[in-house]
């Protein structure tokens, strides 16, 4: 008699950045004949339903606070300190309630998982997965678990603190983050599984043999696997999700501007306070003689002036950047995935998270100038990268022969490969 079909549920939160490899992964492990559904807030409801995969709604996302708080973004160093403190701290206070309401709606969304895969936004989920008596893998589009060979890839600075500096600059991100939210952890452990409140110590930070499974969601030629990590850090290659493109889209405005343009670029800046960078960006272009497709909030077209700019809402990476010669964004993972895999030069403009790490990868394996964070971004040095980008030919052709590299790996079937050996 055959076993029982095994329902893995993955939970995330976030951005769509975050949601699209889970989707990605959910489909390759229900092709594997898992039960699968994906656990996430209910703004994410059209995107997951259009997928293969069955959707599990929650309530609650801290990241829909962060963009409602524009220019000022918590958990990273602006070019005003004392702002940066005080976004932190307004998040903090706003997002508290919310944080409460959303692990006890994802507690419940969770009930009848056989394995609970969770990620960054979701590091709380391994408190669930312990009141479900169930297995937690964490499955991570950034490096997190501990090294020495470079600081923690959510810090907003890049040099390394060498060996066991390193070492403890994961340990103190990590236990930072932990003790931000210990107190709403701890709430749901006692009113949803009546579990006694966690250590002070966040449980990430167990010994090697007590760490659960983790997935990591990108390529060795990206980041090469660290020599201390242990058999249970598996690094499977990206988790790709192709997003069905509108059959118009090839006939669209934005193909003919980009049809049209001497030097076609792509710009996105993955932040709410875009429309503060129009008159920079309309200079630098000017500066690089380039065209740009700008992702922007539709509220901020009108303000465009320069033809060199041609505004859209959203255009999925995978189709514009296939048609562009640069690609210019913010550096989170999903983003800088695509301009890898589409094997063109990429200028990174970092602000938050683990963005400032994917810029420095991006400059350090030869695909893209020196990250310029935005903190520090002008007309002047936005558009020597960009002209940079477009006119360096040894990069250029690294570009390409890291995106030759990149297709022949299959993330998603190392993922499964995992799993079943767990389950």
């Amino acid at each position: 008699m055959a076993g029982k079909i095994k329902t893995i549920t993955l939970l995330t939160s976030g951005t769509r950045g975050d949601v699209l490899p889970y989707i990605a992964l959910g489909e390759g492990l229900r092709d594997a004949g898992y039960n699968v559904r994906i656990a996430a807030p209910i703004g994410f409801a059209n995107l997951i339903q259009a997928s293969r995969v069955t959707f599990a709604p929650f309530e609650g996302n801290p990241s829909d606070l962060m963009l409602e708080q524009g220019n000022q973004t918590p958990f990273t160093i602006g070019s005003n300190f004392i702002n940066s403190i005080r976004a932190t701290q307004n998040f903090l206070r706003k997002a508290r309630p919310l944080y409460r309401h959303m692990l006890h709606t994802a507690a419940e969304t969770c009930r009848g998982s056989d394995v609970l895969i969770h990620g960054l936004p979701t590091l709380w989920g391994a408190h669930i997965a312990e009141g479900l008596r169930i297995p937690a893998v964490r499955a991570l589009l950034q490096p997190l678990a501990p090294t020495r060979n470079f600081p923690s890839a959510l810090l907003p600075f890049r040099f390394s603190l060498l060996g066991i500096g390193n070492w403890l600059s994961h340990w103190a991100v990590t236990q930072a983050t932990w003790l931000s939210w210990r107190s709403e952890i701890n709430h749901a452990r006692l009113s949803d599984f009546g579990l006694a409140p966690a250590h002070l110590l966040d449980p990430a930070l167990r010994a090697d043999s007590a760490q659960p499974l983790t997935l990591n969601g990108f390529s060795e030629q990206i980041v090469p696997r660290p020599k201390d990590w242990n058999e249970k850090q598996v690094i499977t290659g990206y988790w790709r999700f192709s997003e069905s493109a509108n059959q118009r889209v090839g006939e669209s405005e934005s193909q003919r501007f980009i049809d049209s343009a001497n030097n076609p670029i792509a710009i996105g800046f993955g932040s709410p306070g875009t429309q503060g960078y129009l008159p920079m960006l309309e200079e630098a272009l000017r500066r690089a003689n380039a065209q740009a497709v700008l992702t922007i909030p539709s509220k901020w077209h009108r303000e465009i002036k320069s033809k060199n700019i041609f505004p859209v809402e959203y255009a999925p990476h995978e189709w514009l950047y296939q048609r562009v010669k640069v690609a210019v964004h913010h550096g989170g993972a999903g983003t800088t995935s695509a301009s890898l895999h589409a094997g063109i030069p990429t200028v990174t403009m970092p602000l938050a998270i683990d963005q400032f790490f994917w810029g420095e990868r991006v400059y350090k394996i030869g695909v893209g100038p020196k990250p310029i964070p935005q903190r520090t971004l002008n007309a002047e040095n936005l558009a020597q990268a960009i002209t940079q980008a477009l006119t360096d030919e040894p990069m250029r052709a690294r570009a390409k022969t890291v995106s030759v590299a990149l297709s022949q790996e299959n993330g998603i079937q190392a993922a499964v490969s995992a799993m079943r050996k767990l389950l």
